[in-house]
C-alpha cells in the first residue's frame, strides 16, 4: 500500500475523498474499475484512485485485491458525504502515524513564538508524503517556513493524547523486547560479516573469529587479517547493524579503542534489510575515528551526559 502512496503526492481533493468514501461505504465489495469510472464521471472532484485506495487501506478501512476493494465494518462511518468524515480520517491518520513512531523526539517540538506544535518536514518519509499533504489539505497541518509544519489548534489535543498513549504503552517490557530484537539483528549481522571475512581469506578462515561474546570490553566484534600475509590480527572489525538510513550508536569504549587502533580498526555498517540480497556488500570504514569526526557527511549527536555532584 505504501508503494502506491509513494507514487503520488496527492490522493485527491476534499470533495473527491468524501465522494470515494461514501461510494465504498456500505458495500460488501466494489471493483476498482467501477471506482475509477464513477470518479471520472463525477463533476467537481479530484481523486487519485490508486493512491486514495491505498490511503484507506493504510488506515485499515479496506482490504485490497488485484481487482477489488473490500470495505470493513468501520466504513459504515462514511455512509454520507459528510465533512465530519474528514475529521474521522484525520484522527485515524494521527493514530497510525503516532503508532508507527513517525514522530520521535527529534522531529517534533513546541514553537514558543508561534504557540503551536511544530513538526519537521523530514518527519514524513517519502512514502508518507501523500498522507502529509492530505493532513495539510484537511487543515490539520499548516506549512511554515524553513521546511517545518505546525499542527493546528483544533487537532492538538487529539494528537498529544495519541503521543501520550503510545508513550504509556511503551513499557519496560517493550523496551526489553526491542533490545532483544536489536541484539538478535546485531548477532545476525556479526555472523554475516564473519562469513564474508572467512570467504575473503579462506586460508586463514579457521583463525578469523567473532569475539563479542568472549570479550565484551574489546571494543570490536571480529578479529581478522588484512591479507593472507598478516601474521597477527591486524583487522579489528566492529559491526553496526541498521535499518533505513545508515546510523549507529558508538560507545565511549569503542571510540577510545578506535582512536588507539587507528588503521587496524574497521567499522562495518550492515543494512539489515539487504543482508539476504545476493552480492550485497556492507560499508567498511577504516580508521573510523579519524574519518567520522573529520567527515562532514556524518552528524554526531551526544545522546546523554552523566552529571554528578562533587
Amino acid at each position: 500500500m505504501l508503494i502506491e502512496l509513494k507514487r503520488c503526492n496527492s490522493i485527491g481533493n476534499i470533495e473527491g475523498i468524501l465522494f470515494l468514501t461514501s461510494m465504498i461505504a456500505g458495500k460488501r465489495k466494489i471493483s476498482k474499475s467501477e471506482i475509477r469510472n464513477r470518479c471520472a464521471l463525477e463533476n467537481g472532484i479530484i481523486v487519485n484512485c490508486p493512491g486514495a485506495i491505498a490511503f484507506l487501506q493504510y488506515l485499515g478501512y479496506v482490504e485490497v485485491t488485484d481487482s477489488e476493494v473490500i470495505p470493513n465494518d468501520e466504513m459504515t462511518t462514511f455512509t454520507t458525504e459528510d465533512i465530519d468524515s474528514i475529521n474521522v480520517l484525520v484522527k485515524r491518520c494521527m493514530e497510525e502515524l503516532v503508532e508507527e513512531g513517525i514522530f520521535d523526539r527529534d522531529t517534533i517540538g513546541f514553537d514558543t513564538e508561534k504557540g503551536c506544535l511544530s513538526i519537521k518536514r523530514c518527519a514524513f518519509p517519502l512514502t508518507h508524503a501523500a498522507i502529509r499533504n492530505f493532513l495539510i489539505m484537511a487543515g490539520a497541518l499548516e506549512r511554515e517556513e524553513h521546511g517545518e509544519i505546525c499542527l493546528t489548534d483544533y487537532y492538538e489535543s487529539d494528537f498529544t493524547a495519541q503521543l501520550r498513549l503510545r508513550k504509556k504503552r511503551f513499557t519496560i517490557e517493550k523496551l526489553m523486547q526491542k533490545q532483544e530484537e536489536q541484539s538478535k539483528r546485531g548477532l545476525e549481522a556479526e555472523e554475516f560479516v564473519l562469513g564474508l571475512e572467512r570467504s575473503r581469506l579462506p586460508g586463514k578462515a579457521f583463525k578469523i573469529k567473532r569475539i563479542s561474546d568472549i570479550d565484551v570490553s574489546a571494543g570490536y566484534d571480529i578479529v581478522s587479517y588484512i591479507d593472507s600475509d598478516s601474521e597477527v590480527y591486524d583487522r579489528l572489525i566492529e559491526v553496526k547493524c541498521y535499518i533505513g538510513r545508515p546510523h549507529f550508536y558508538w560507545s565511549e569504549n569503542e571510540v577510545d579503542v578506535a582512536k588507539i587502533k587507528g588503521n587496524k580498526y574497521i567499522l562495518c555498517l550492515v543494512d539489515y534489510m539487504k543482508m539476504s540480497e545476493y552480492g550485497y556488500e556492507p560499508e567498511y570504514i577504516t580508521d573510523p575515528y579519524s574519518v567520522i569526526f573529520d567527515d562532514k557527511s556524518w552528524m554526531i549527536n551526544t545522546a546523554s551526559y552523566k552529571v554528578q555532584k562533587i
